[in-house]
């Protein structure tokens, strides 16, 4: 069965906290009712699992997280229809992080992520009532293993969290509404996140039986993410090692490599995890839509289905480093797949109008990889997107690590390396260098959940490519104030 369709049969509902006003005060969607469980039939045991589902996937695909993440790289500026549009990305872009402290939408992701995590808790203690009555040995292990995919979704909204803001509070499990939690320490952050992943992995299955959720390897790749921003090298090798050495994904074949971020790519063989949604392949009735995460990288004053807000533009100096990176010539894959140009017919036949932003040189490059052909839509759903999924966890990320550490420590770097060149038709290199890797990475990773930003910090080369950043202080925003206001204590040195 299919993950997606199994979400739609969950009944969920909003579970009312206390009235009181503190930071965490926050109404967890995607929780299942208790009154309509059975907590003494095991085969309603998986529905606190969908609802972690249903809520991760709503939470962090809302549209105002996805600029957060990406515009402090080299990739994308804001975009929009003029420059004063949403300006406190841009102060998020330039680092001005003093004048994006009250931004609305800095606040939102924030507490995006949070409802995510207090919602795996919500749902966990759901869970415990069905082992309270549980008796066969089997059901016992099934409960463990729903329990490591819960556990996997509170470890994917700190990851992100600890990505934008560093020191964090950490949930009380014991009173997931505490008002008055403290930061922690980076190293505090990054040691919790550890044990929630070893902890998934211990008990997740190699292949879960439903289509796209989350298994062992998923949890793996997550953790190999932290380790390398760690700097762990030996750590990041020994996992995606055994990630590669499973057989469980493969890269696409270069035929399809246009397709990977569109419809008819949707779970494929490299898919290590995405957010899922769905129309069930109707032209009307109820659907499963992220929001405006497409539509806000839509192309502008383009005629529906094919349209947005023309945000998420892509820089021209990463366009220029696409046109050279096939030796001196253009990477015509990644182009295809990654850059969605105005003033141009696509390759699937969509005309897209020409934009030509006043705050930019040149026209408008939007972000190919939000970009969902009219011929892959269901007839009838004019929402740009509708049937798409969102990707987070790929397996070229993992070949990519892989090949990294190894040309750090020492090691056959090619192979993995060469895998994710060969597929998109460029040349193998015998004897990679990390340079050369991480180019790479920017090639084929290009605006995916803060990546290249990431590989800038963690290799020392933010400061010498993005204007305005300043090591020390750059690497994470400011608390946001509403939350300041919330709880003083988070105006107090991390503990």
């Amino acid at each position: 069965m299919n993950i997606r369709y199994k979400f739609i049969a969950v009944l969920l509902a909003v579970v009312s906290l206390s009235s009181c006003s503190n930071w965490l005060d926050i109404n967890p969607e995607g929780v299942v009712p208790s009154d309509d469980i059975d907590f003494t039939d095991p085969s309603q045991m998986y529905g606190p699992v969908s609802g972690v589902y249903a809520e991760a996937r709503t939470r962090m695909t809302q549209w105002e997280i996805w600029p957060i993440l990406n515009v402090r790289g080299d990739e994308v500026t804001k975009g929009g229809g003029s420059a004063a549009e949403q300006m406190d990305y841009s102060n998020i872009e330039n680092f001005n992080y003093a004048a994006a402290k009250n931004f609305w939408a800095m606040n939102a992701a924030w507490e995006a992520f949070f409802k995510v995590v207090n919602t795996t808790y919500f749902n966990e203690e759901l869970l415990d009532r069905f082992l309270e009555n549980l008796t066969d040995e089997a059901d016992v292990a099934r409960a463990a293993s729903y329990r490591g995919e819960i556990v996997f979704h509170r470890a994917l909204a700190y990851f992100y969290l600890h990505q934008l803001w560093g020191e964090i509070p950490l949930v009380d499990p014991e009173n997931v509404t505490n008002a008055y939690l403290y930061k922690s320490r980076v190293e505090n952050v990054r040691a919790h996140l550890h044990e929630l992943l070893d902890y998934a992995i211990d008990v997740l299955p190699e292949q879960n039986e439903l289509q796209g959720a989350v298994n062992k390897y998923t949890a793996m790749t997550l953790k190999a993410k932290l380790a390398l921003i760690e700097g762990d090298f030996e750590l990041v090798k020994s996992l995606t090692d055994e990630i590669i050495n499973s057989g469980t994904y493969a890269l696409v074949a270069q035929e399809d490599y246009y397709d990977l971020f569109k419809i008819h790519g949707k779970l494929s063989s490299e898919s290590i995890y995405e957010f899922q949604f769905s129309d069930f392949d109707a032209g009307d009735g109820p659907q499963i839509y992220a929001d405006a995460w497409f539509q806000h990288q839509g192309p502008r004053n383009n005629p529906v289905p094919i349209t947005g807000w023309g945000f998420m533009l892509l820089q021209p100096e990463y366009l220029d480093f696409l046109n050279q990176h096939n030796n001196g010539e253009r990477d015509e894959e990644r182009w295809n797949l990654a850059v969605l140009e105005s003033g141009t017919t696509t390759p699937s036949g969509d005309e897209i109008a020409e934009f030509d932003p006043d705050y930019m040189e040149g026209k408008a490059h939007y972000n190919g990889k939000a970009y969902t052909p009219k011929d892959q839509m269901t007839e009838g759903r004019p929402d740009y997107g509708t049937n798409n999924n969102v990707r987070v966890l790929r397996y070229a990320d993992v070949l990519l690590m892989n090949a990294e550490v190894k040309a750090r420590l020492g090691g056959d770097a090619a192979t993995p390396l060469n895998l994710v060149r060969e597929r998109v038709g460029l040349a193998p290199i015998a004897s990679p260098t990390v340079d050369q890797i991480l180019e790479e990475r920017r090639a084929e990773l290009s605006v995916e959940w803060g990546d290249r930003f990431n590989d800038l910090v963690r290799t020392g080369q933010a400061a010498s490519v993005l204007p305005g950043y300043v090591a020390g202080e750059s690497e994470y925003l400011p608390v946001p104030l509403r939350q300041e206001d919330l709880n003083p204590n988070l105006l107090q040195p991390a503990i």
